[in-house]
């Protein structure tokens, strides 16, 4: 058990995944404070209408800069998935959680079977640069690691993205990705 900073919000992001964040609040500049002085990071969670999910990723902050607008910009790292057990809210609003860490889901060699999953991936990296400008170092021949950028960018339900995150390895992940992608590549 572990005591995290939450940041609540409907980013979606897994072990491995790597995004940017613009911080203004005073309770996210404490909770970015906290998050440094503890090398532990903080939670990323989501919300379901205003109730908190069970499941969250404990993130990092990797890098940090001054935004031209003048606030500050972070870029966060996933790093292992919790569950909440129980959560509060401090006097200036930031929510700060019992969480327990999951372990995360396996690296897994990319079988023959499982390339088009891997390759569409590779395409919408090229085609919309944004998904994956901060990758320098994309593992597109671990199943695992594109499943769960493939997970982060489809627009799925904020319950579909916590089932996800439930599951003790990626088959169902898998099984899901095949489903779409075949779907998607027999309308073309």
């Amino acid at each position: 058990m572990m005591q995290l900073p939450l940041f609540p919000m409907q980013m979606y992001l897994l072990p491995g995944g790597i995004s940017k964040l613009r911080i203004f609040e005073p309770r996210y500049i404490r909770l970015v404070k906290l998050a440094m002085a503890c090398n532990d990071g903080f939670g990323l969670c989501m919300k379901n209408d205003k109730t908190l999910c069970h499941f969250g990723t404990r993130v990092i902050i990797t890098d940090f800069e001054a935004l031209p607008d003048g606030l500050l910009g972070i870029t966060i790292k996933g790093v292992e998935k919790f569950i909440i057990n129980d959560h509060w809210e401090e006097e200036d609003g930031l929510i700060v959680g019992e969480v327990a860490m999951l372990e995360n889901w396996s690296k897994s060699d990319i079988k023959f079977v499982d390339r088009d999953i891997a390759n569409s991936l590779k395409t919408l990296f090229r085609e919309y640069p944004e998904h994956g400008e901060y990758y320098q170092e994309p593992d597109f021949n671990d199943m695992t690691w594109v499943c769960q950028r493939w997970l982060e960018i489809l627009p799925l339900e904020t319950n579909q993205k916590q089932w996800f995150m439930s599951r003790v390895d990626n088959r169902a992940a898998m099984s899901f990705l095949h489903t779409v992608i075949e779907e998607e590549l027999k309308k073309r």
